[in-house]
Parts: C-alpha cells; sequence; structure tokens
C-alpha cells in the first residue's frame, strides 16, 4: 500500500467535499454554483472511494458506504445545467427540471438498499452490480455518453460566446477563463473515463491525477477568489424591456447597426456625441438606444462611449506612425474634448493615467 498516495487521496477528497458543499449551500443565490458543487461532490467522492481502495476500507465490515451516494448519472443533467446558466442569458431554471436527477436518486436508493438488505441478513456479496449488463450500460455507459454531448454543447457555446463577447466592452474575462478551463477539465476527464470503461485501457491513475489537481486547484481558487464561481450579471439578468414600449422593435439588427457604427464608422470620435445624436443617426427613439446600451453591454451611453474612445487612443498609441503626435491630440482625434476629462477617463478605465501608462510601455 502507498501511504503517501492514500494521504493524498483523503486529502483532496476532503478538500473538495468542503468546496461542494459551501457551493451547494447557495442554491437559492447561485443556481450555477449549485450545479457545478454537484459535480465537484461525485468527483470528491470518487477521490475518496480511491483512498478507499488504497486502505482496503471497504473490506470493512462496519464501514461506512460512502460509494453508494456515486452515481455518475448526476453528471450530464448538472453539466448541462451549469452550461445553460453561464452562456445563456435567457435560460431560467424550473422546478420540473430537478426530475432529470431522479434516475441518479433511484441508483442511489437502490444501492442503499441493497447495501441494508446485505448486512441486516449477513450475505456474502460476490457479484458486483456492475457484472449485470443492463445496470452496467445505464449506470456506466449512459453517463459517458451524456458527458460527451454535455462537452460537445459546452465547446459549441463557448465559441459562440467568445464571438459575441466582441461586442459587449464590460464582459468579465475571468468568466471566459473559468469556463475553457472547465472545459478541457470535463473535456480530459471524459475521454479517460471511456477510454477505461468503454475500452478497458489502464489509465485509471491519469484520471486520480487529475480529479487531484483539480480539486485541490479549487480549493486554492474557493479560497482566495470566491468569486471566481459567480456567473456575470450580464448573464442571468431579467428581461427589462418594457414590451408596450420596445416589442415593436428588433433588438438583434438594433445591435448590429449601433456596433456598426462604432467599430466601422467610429462615430465615437465626433466630438461631444449625445445620446440624442446617436438616436438620429440610428433612426430610433432614445429610450430605446439607452435600454440596448444598459441591457446588452451592462454601461450606460456615456461609459459605452469612453470605453471606445480609450480604446482608439491605446491603439494609436501603438502605430508608428502616430508617434510624433501628442497623446493629447491622440485623444482629440478619438472624439475626446478637453484634457482634463481625458485623463480622468482614461485613469478609469486602465487604472493609470496616460502618463503612466506611456512610461510602462516604453521599453
Amino acid at each position: 500500500m502507498n501511504t503517501w498516495k492514500a494521504v493524498i487521496y483523503l486529502l483532496a477528497s476532503g478538500q473538495g467535499l468542503l468546496v461542494s458543499l459551501a457551493l451547494l449551500s447557495r442554491l437559492k443565490k447561485n443556481k450555477s454554483s449549485f450545479f457545478l458543487g454537484l459535480i465537484i461532490m461525485i468527483c470528491s467522492l470518487e477521490m475518496l472511494n480511491f483512498w478507499g481502495m488504497q486502505v482496503k476500507y471497504h473490506a470493512s465490515p462496519t464501514a461506512f458506504p460512502f460509494w453508494d451516494f456515486i452515481s455518475y448519472l448526476f453528471l450530464p443533467p448538472a453539466l448541462w445545467l451549469f452550461i445553460e446558466l453561464n452562456t445563456n442569458p435567457s435560460f431560467r431554471f424550473k422546478k420540473k427540471m430537478s426530475w432529470l436527477f431522479a434516475p441518479a436518486i433511484a441508483q442511489i436508493l437502490f444501492s442503499m438498499g441493497l447495501t441494508i438488505l446485505v448486512r441486516i441478513n449477513k450475505i456474502d456479496r460476490t457479484i458486483s452490480l456492475l457484472e449485470i449488463k443492463p445496470y452496467f450500460f445505464i449506470t456506466e455507459v449512459v453517463p459517458i455518453l451524456g458527458m460527451f454531448a454535455g462537452v460537445f454543447l459546452f465547446g459549441k457555446r463557448l465559441y459562440s460566446l467568445s464571438q459575441q463577447v466582441k461586442s459587449l466592452s464590460n464582459f468579465p474575462t475571468l468568466h471566459l477563463v473559468k469556463l475553457y478551463s472547465l472545459f478541457f477539465f470535463f473535456l480530459l476527464i471524459t475521454m479517460l473515463w471511456a477510454a477505461g470503461v468503454l475500452w478497458e485501457l489502464p489509465i485509471f491513475e491519469y484520471v486520480e491525477v487529475q480529479l487531484v489537481v483539480f480539486l485541490f486547484l479549487l480549493g486554492y481558487i474557493g479560497y482566495f477568489k470566491p468569486n471566481f464561481f459567480e456567473v456575470p450579471k450580464i448573464l442571468f439578468r431579467e428581461n427589462k424591456k418594457p414590451i408596450s414600449a420596445f416589442s415593436n422593435y428588433n433588438d438583434e439588427k438594433a445591435l448590429e447597426h449601433l456596433n456598426k457604427l462604432f467599430k466601422e464608422d467610429a462615430l465615437y470620435t465626433r466630438p461631444k456625441l449625445s445620446l440624442k445624436e446617436l438616436s438620429t443617426e440610428l433612426k430610433l427613439p432614445t429610450r430605446y438606444v439607452s435600454y440596448l446600451i444598459n441591457t446588452y453591454h451592462s454601461t450606460n451611453f456615456h461609459e459605452f462611449v469612453n470605453s471606445y474612445r480609450v480604446r482608439e487612443v491605446i491603439q494609436k498609441l501603438k502605430k508608428e506612425e502616430e508617434q510624433h503626435k501628442t497623446i493629447l491630440a491622440l485623444a482629440l482625434e478619438s472624439g475626446f474634448s478637453s484634457k482634463s476629462s481625458f485623463n480622468q477617463v482614461f485613469k478609469t478605465h486602465t487604472g493609470k493615467s496616460p502618463s503612466q501608462y506611456l512610461s510602462l510601455k516604453k521599453p
């Protein structure tokens, strides 16, 4: 027996269980965290199972049968709900979706009942349930197929979200980093899981290593960056569109026109650009344009315009043909009306004054 390996497995599972319980307790506040917590719970129990195998805990007649609570049938629906809540702004969890977990709960109840029956009657249980082909297919093969489907959906949604982020000036980069990290973890663990179960390849040591790293990392992140598990407001906002006022407008087309005016036509370079002027260019009501910016860019009109202006100044600073100009000249060309307003806005958006930013960029 490798004592050091058993200790690492026990520590990883304990840390994973603590993280999962913390996330599961947030069902009302953050459903996304709850479903991620459910996935981490299954991973942690599996890690505990690896520990039990190392120390031969399962063979003890007084052992608590925690392995009865491991149902892989939890994983596909939990992953699907986690994906929807993190990538689909219009998705809302409904109570009837809880029935997706009924097969997993049924498996746990069946396993617990069988364990109790065996212990009460002191039956020597020599046949494993996994040797029964229908049971093996439902509890092992079906979850693997479900995870592959979930990972495929995850990748597709991530690509779509990455494209949308380009038009969302205030979208937090941390959320994308989190989702991509989890995507690659789920992809790798599902591939290894399938290779071990379906093709019986000797890869379970790699699964153990990946779970250990995953659980320790989550514990570290959960302690130092608890907001890592939060979903940005832009992805769980309520529909604020007043139906009576804006029901005749097409948000998608209006946003496309708005983005074209700023990205291609550089409308933001117009000094003292007002919301009314922008509305005139779009041929839309002022209140509706304000609604579009507030809802889809999570900011107000002035912050929206200034974010483009700051970006324009930074891009100009990188170009050799603009090096002969003063930073104030570049700011005025980008739409700022004065040095004071430029300095204030630039520091708000970058965290540094223009001079500090320039000194950092110099070789």
